[in-house]
């Protein structure tokens, strides 16, 4: 392997982490990036809406203001940390739904797209799944690949 002297930079200095989080478990991480834009509150509850239409979207939205609630529901948004915007809630049905979007995951991570008002929902942030298709599809290529070469005979 040639060496080669160079100079190069990081075209983006400060990496922007995901927004997003499910987990296997039924937690959902929201980032102070998302709070903000949905301002979101200890107590409010978050739900995901999808679009009927392929491909499908995922938003996530605020489904009911604390103080519009009575009870206990899943999706409730409580303190993640101290003093932090990050907010944490936990609906296992939720986060089995997302995850089955690439089997075999136990933890999914997005970023946000831009607000996007809809009717009845309000103010909803998209879920960026590009690179979540990407991934599924070179998982299921791999996996078709090696069930290939297990059954070849020589």
């Amino acid at each position: 392997m040639e060496e080669k002297m160079m100079s190069v930079h990081p075209i983006v200095t400060i990496p922007r982490h995901h927004d997003v989080s499910f987990h296997a478990n039924g937690r959902i991480d929201l980032s102070a990036h998302v709070t903000g834009v949905l301002d979101l509150h200890p107590g409010d509850v978050i739900n995901i809406a999808e679009s009927d239409s392929l491909p499908i979207e995922y938003y996530l939205y605020v489904w009911r203001r604390a103080a519009d609630l009575i009870g206990r529901h899943s999706g409730t948004c409580r303190p993640a940390k101290g003093k932090g915007r990050y907010l944490r809630a936990f609906c296992k049905r939720l986060t089995d739904h997302m995850l089955r979007l690439c089997p075999g995951y136990t933890r999914l991570n997005f970023r946000v797209g831009s607000p996007t008002f809809i009717d009845h929902l309000g103010i909803t942030l998209p879920l960026i799944t590009l690179p979540l298709h990407h991934l599924s599809s070179i998982s299921n290529q791999s996996h078709l690949s090696n069930t290939h070469h297990s059954h070849k005979t020589s």
